[in-house]
């Protein structure tokens, strides 16, 4: 786990996040639209429910109910009222170009009765506060000069003071009689409505949209906590099968289901896995194989090393000095060819091997490498059809002559030699008469330092055209520079089989 929270944290807070922030800002949004459609639904009812008390005022006017406009208007909307209202009687203007609202400071208060009223200066009756009155101008109610019977929609003025929390609407519902103060003189009637129930709505709308905002939030982070949990579990799983790989468990591996990323993840795990341990169980033989091998090298120097020094100790007495000098020269001769077997393996190891090839007819390089063996006579060769191919002359030779001394050291007389042409290939047989090499040991028998069964060799020690064990493992390391392939079977005495490329 990585920090506090752990991968399956971090998701759910994510998602969290992601929910979150949209739905705060969807739900203001959609109170806002849900509040402006409420005050425009709002509107609508206050203009309807205006247009009906102010005809029923303009009707009680006209009628002359009261013996002024004024109460009359005023009793009608008291019987209607269900909302804060105020009748105005309007006054001339001094100028004389139109008429002149009433100074506030001048209106009754609401605890006034307005049947007071009229007196030589009230102008107004109200229930309404100094400040809904003062807020609003009144001149905005005379929309126009003249005093229609009918009253509609269209002659009803809407006004939303600012910052206020109510909407006010007026309009002019007929004229002062003869008996008023101003005859002639327009009468309006003024109705605030209070927006208390649009915004209690709209808090409503709020509230639902916060629960349902919250709902889906917690819905949501839930789900993202399940669906974290399932993704980190295959994380973990990844996690734990590293660890134990990085430990050196070498068969750690994931399972792998799905065809999803994590299934791509499992799968290159498991790949890279299988590449480690088989990276690793080549090093593990590859140093085995080295240890054998500085083991093996150890060895076979120290059979002429310790002959040698038998002989030089020998030297020293005169009745053993002739019998000893005749050992030293074979042993040095072995200690050489050993010592140019290790070169030569060396060099194919390093990869510094290098072949030159030309054209060649290895039926030649055959007759050579026989003529210098140990055992010439020994020895028949047959050819048949072109044998020439493109080899390296010295690389070519060294394969034959490990072959036949092979055969000559570890088989039996006569060997047999054949070479023939095969397709686009020269084929070159070396057979012995021998027991032919145990079934065991064919698997390894071009390996560095094998040796084969002790009835099988002639008292030379092993495999390989010095007796060291490495005349073999030279004579395929050399074919596979030229391409070519180096083969054994029984029938039954040995039989190796050099199939060489002609080109």
């Amino acid at each position: 786990m990585t920090g506090r929270l752990g991968l399956r944290g971090r998701i759910t807070v994510t998602v969290l996040l992601a929910l979150l922030l949209p739905s705060v800002l969807l739900s203001l949004l959609s109170y806002r639209a849900l509040r402006e459609r409420a005050e425009q639904d709002f509107r609508a009812r206050v203009l309807s429910s205006a247009l009906s008390d102010f005809t029923s005022a303009a009707n009680s006017i006209r009628a002359q109910v009261k013996p002024n406009a004024l109460l009359s208007a005023h009793e009608a909307l008291a019987v209607r009222k269900f909302n804060t209202y105020v009748v105005y009687a309007m006054k001339p203007d001094p100028s004389g170009t139109g008429y002149t609202a009433p100074d506030p400071n001048e209106l009754p208060g609401p605890d006034q009765d307005p049947k007071t009223w009229p007196g030589l200066k009230a102008t107004s009756v109200s229930d309404a506060s100094v400040e809904q009155i003062s807020s609003t101008p009144l001149r905005a109610f005379l929309k126009t000069g003249d005093h229609p019977l009918l009253l509609d929609e269209r002659d009803l003025v809407l006004v939303h003071p600012a910052g206020k929390p109510w909407l006010v609407v007026g309009a002019v519902v007929g004229s002062q009689g003869t008996s008023d103060r101003y005859p002639g003189a327009p009468v309006v009637a003024v109705e605030y409505h209070s927006l208390q129930p649009v915004d209690d709505e709209a808090s409503a709308d709020l509230r639902s949209l916060f629960l349902v905002s919250a709902a889906t939030v917690v819905t949501g982070a839930l789900l993202a906590w399940l669906v974290a949990g399932r993704v980190q579990r295959p994380v973990a799983a990844a996690s734990a099968a590293a660890r134990a790989l990085g430990a050196g468990d070498l068969t750690a591996r994931l399972p792998v289901s799905g065809h999803d990323e994590l299934s791509d993840l499992s799968s290159s795990f498991n790949q890279m896995a299988d590449h480690l341990a088989k990276t690793i169980d080549q090093l593990t033989r590859h140093q085995a194989r080295q240890r054998q091998f500085v083991a093996d090298v150890s060895h076979e120097l120290r059979t002429p090393t310790a002959s040698l020094l038998a002989a030089a100790t020998a030297l020293e007495h005169p009745v053993t000095r002739d019998s000893a000098a005749t050992l030293i020269a074979p042993q040095l001769r072995r200690l050489a060819a050993l010592t140019e077997d290790l070169l030569e393996i060396s060099h194919m190891d390093a990869g510094e091997a290098t072949v030159v090839l030309q054209p060649l007819d290895l039926a030649d390089l055959v007759a050579d490498a026989v003529a210098h063996s140990e055992s010439p006579e020994s020895v028949t060769v047959r050819t048949a059809g072109d044998t020439s191919a493109h080899v390296d002359p010295r690389r070519m030779h060294t394969v034959i002559t490990n072959l036949v001394s092979n055969a000559l050291c570890h088989g039996a007389a006569p060997v047999k030699v054949t070479v023939h042409e095969v397709e686009d290939s020269v084929v070159v047989r070396v057979a012995d008469s021998g027991p032919g090499v145990p079934e065991e040991l064919h698997e390894r028998v071009f390996d560095r330092f094998v040796r084969a069964d002790p009835a099988r060799a002639s008292g030379h020690g092993g495999l390989g055209s010095t007796s060291n064990g490495l005349g073999l493992a030279i004579a395929r390391e050399n074919a596979r520079l030229h391409h070519a392939t180096l083969t054994l079977t029984n029938e039954p005495g040995a039989v190796f089989t050099l199939t060489v490329p002609k080109r």
